[in-house]
């Protein structure tokens, strides 16, 4: 129902004001009363998952424009509106974008860094110190490249490590959750690349027994390596090493 309200500035002529008007305010009202930290981390929460969503937060109010400005929430917020690889030049508001989250330390502008330096091999050297950098903030996503380097790096030694990091990381129940979004994030980036190290033309073997020891389950696909299949731990590494390789580019 509509109300009418009478006001002395208006010549005694009634101005209709709707419920909507209400709720708007009651709503504000609502947002007020949030403790900013609690905001802040909320939007930084939903900057995580979808840029569209925290860029319409910010649109819908002003408590949320200007909470969803702190450095916590541009740390948290997602990069996937900007492409990895542009093929045209990135705009200002992009780049101004891009600042914002590097200045914040997102460890996502560091991964993204290390996955370029490494797979197109203009810098490999350089990834190890971009990758670090987003361990710092537990980037999961750097910790499988990690091991892909550490796997494909030559080194007996160095292959071991990543063997024991990969299957430390199938072993951890939160971990092998993310890792399956974070191996297909890696293969839709690869995709956008040219992948010239010359370190992925030898593909590693990390099991080396000769028995044709069999699956705990039996035989299933590469959808399926996240499945606890392998009686052999080398042979679950072996399983992601195809799938990368099945990733890349011909080269």
């Amino acid at each position: 129902m509509v109300k009418e309200v009478k006001d002395s500035t208006n010549m005694g002529r009634p101005i209709l004001r709707s419920p909507c008007s209400k709720i708007r305010k009651r709503t504000s009202n609502i947002i007020q009363d949030i403790p900013r930290e609690l905001l802040i981390e909320i939007l930084s929460r939903t900057a995580q998952t979808s840029f569209t969503d925290i860029h319409n937060a910010k649109l819908s109010c002003k408590d949320f424009h200007e909470a969803s400005e702190d450095a916590h929430v541009y740390r948290h917020m997602s990069l996937d509106n900007i492409p990895l690889v542009p093929w045209t030049p990135l705009t200002e508001k992009q780049q101004a974008f891009l600042t914002k989250c590097k200045d914040s330390h997102n460890p996502e502008i560091a991964y993204r860094q290390a996955v370029l330096d490494y797979f197109t091999g203009e810098r490999p050297e350089s990834a190890p110190g971009h990758i670090l950098r987003a361990l710092d903030s537990n980037h999961i996503g750097a910790l499988y490249v990690t091991c892909i380097i550490l796997l494909f790096s030559g080194d007996d030694g160095l292959k071991a490590c990543g063997i024991k990091l990969m299957v430390g990381m199938k072993k951890c129940r939160y971990v092998r959750t993310k890792l399956k979004e974070h191996r297909h994030k890696l293969q839709r980036m690869l995709r956008l690349m040219w992948v010239k190290n010359p370190a992925l033309r030898h593909r590693p073997v990390c099991c080396t027994r000769q028995d044709n020891h069999k699956r705990k389950k039996g035989w299933v696909d590469n959808d399926d390596i996240d499945d606890d299949v392998h009686s052999c731990e080398a042979c679950s590494v072996d399983s992601e090493i195809k799938f990368l390789v099945n990733s890349l580019p011909q080269f």
